[in-house]
């Protein structure tokens, strides 16, 4: 696992981080998760996982996340998702 970036963002109680790591496939959203959580010694529910990237015939992918300090920080600074209307006939 190699860091690229690691800023610590104390106003809003987390880390951001771009990290480059191998795989065999593309890892996707969860296995990223599981990755990072790993690596930073923290609950799954801390992160939030931005991107994933990967370059056209590499092994290597870039992960985006962001590691919040507790899930109640997270929650209260990441954005709630839309919950879209029903249609009306």
């Amino acid at each position: 696992m190699k860091i690229v970036s690691e800023k610590n963002n104390s106003l809003l109680h987390r880390k951001e981080i771009l990290v480059l790591e191998d795989f065999e496939s593309n890892p996707g959203f969860v296995k990223a998760k599981e990755f990072v959580a790993e690596h930073y010694k923290v609950n799954q529910d801390c992160i939030v996982i931005l991107a994933v990237r990967g370059g056209f015939g590499t092994s290597s992918f870039s992960i985006e996340a962001r590691v919040y300090d507790s899930s109640e920080n997270k929650i209260a600074i990441e954005p709630k998702p839309r919950v879209k209307k029903e249609a009306t006939a």
